[in-house]
């Protein structure tokens, strides 16, 4: 007959990987300096014009063939207010039904790349170069489309890729990969803004992904988790 000893009591827990808050910090490092670069391109734009901007002007300026000129419509219909709406509600029902309640926040965490590239807009306005280009309206600086596919696709796909999807996360990839060419190549952005909207939608698509795989108490010293446990229950 075979008897189960019962488990000693002064076995030690097993110790938490040590990695994931070393690794959790990298990520939030270059999540910060990727930010903290956003603003910093927005203020050297404003003294200084670069010859590469001035290039990508004259290239969206130029005439453009019709699968190319149709490739550049279709990425700006993505950022029509009631597109992304749609294109948001899809999202978040298929991430609700996927991976449940903080699946979905992390889109939410996501979608504030957004807003703060709205508020960049509104704050600052259009860069100087593009304030003398014919034909060229309203704030330019970080892209809008790109900001948004970046940070809210690129969550969706890296979600699917997650739970073992790879054709769809592929094909999200390259629609992401495409994006910023085409706003340059249709004229919208120039190439600065396409860096600057690449730059500030991975820095919050790094915290999306944090807030999707990561418990933040764990981040937290042992006394300090206490103290806040402690608090909570007052």
């Amino acid at each position: 007959m075979v008897t189960l000893s019962p488990p000693a009591h002064n076995q030690e827990p097993p110790k938490p990987s040590p990695y994931a808050p070393r690794h959790t910090a990298l990520y939030l490092i270059v999540s910060a300096t990727l930010l903290a670069l956003v603003f910093f391109e927005r203020w050297v734009l404003s003294v200084h014009t670069f010859s590469i901007d001035v290039w990508s002007a004259h290239v969206g300026m130029s005439h453009k063939p019709w699968p190319i000129w149709d490739i550049t419509r279709l990425y700006q219909q993505v950022g029509r207010p009631l597109v992304a709406i749609g294109e948001v509600l899809v999202m978040g029902a298929w991430l609700w039904r996927t991976g449940g309640r903080r699946a979905l926040e992390g889109l939410v965490v996501a979608l504030v790349a957004s807003v703060i590239c709205k508020a960049i807009k509104i704050i600052w306005g259009a860069t100087p170069l593009w304030r003398i280009l014919p034909d060229h309206v309203g704030a330019n600086f970080p892209s809008g489309v790109v900001t948004f596919m970046a940070a809210s696709v690129g969550y969706v796909a890296l979600v699917g890729w997650r739970n073992g999807h790879r054709k769809v996360p592929v094909f999200l990839l390259l629609a992401i990969i495409g994006t910023g060419p085409s706003r340059v190549v249709g004229g919208q952005h120039l190439f600065s803004d396409v860096v600057g909207g690449y730059m500030l939608g991975i820095s919050w698509l790094i915290l999306a992904y944090l807030h999707l795989t990561r418990d933040w108490r764990q981040l937290l010293p042992r006394s300090g988790r206490g103290q806040i446990l402690a608090r909570a229950t007052r």
